[in-house]
């Protein structure tokens, strides 16, 4: 007998996790106050952009950046964001050191996100780091979204 199993790759947008493709992924809680999270949501169909929301923090656990849907709203670490060019979007610790690189391919039937970043949690834990051409991600986690964050949740992201 011949199983099949749904896939949950998108027809559209994917990003590249754990050298596996996902529509989008959470890492960290989202609803978080204060702590560390990293959100790679679903992007609709139609749109040629990623939406990056997070809060980033230094290897001690401090606030350097917090992103909301792929804006700075929060920038206490001097962060400095390149503009977008050529699907890259780059944004630099105030040293110059580049934080998070987020790099979007078009193909013929949709786009490929790769990012790129070492980031930790408020405690000092490694929670992603580039590996290859994929993302790793260590601990809590959800790979794999469904349904876009704002839309499966009574509170979006906060800006």
């Amino acid at each position: 007998m011949i199983r099949y199993q749904e896939s949950t790759i998108s027809a559209y947008h994917n990003y590249l996790v754990n050298d596996t493709l996902t529509p989008g992924f959470s890492v960290g809680d989202p609803d978080s106050q204060e702590g560390f999270f990293f959100l790679a949501d679903m992007v609709q169909s139609g749109e040629p952009a990623p939406r990056i929301s997070a809060r980033i923090l230094d290897d001690h656990g401090v606030p350097l950046v917090e992103l909301s849907e792929n804006e700075i709203r929060k920038n206490s670490g001097g962060c400095i964001r390149q503009p977008p060019s050529g699907g890259e979007s780059l944004i630099l610790l105030f040293s110059g050191a580049p934080l998070l690189e987020v790099n979007t391919r078009s193909f013929a039937n949709g786009y490929l996100t790769i990012i790129k970043a070492k980031l930790f949690d408020e405690n000092g834990e490694l929670r992603m780091e580039s590996q290859g051409k994929s993302i790793r991600v260590y601990g809590d986690a959800n790979l794999t979204l469904c349904t876009p964050f704002a839309s499966s949740h009574k509170s979006s992201p906060p800006k």
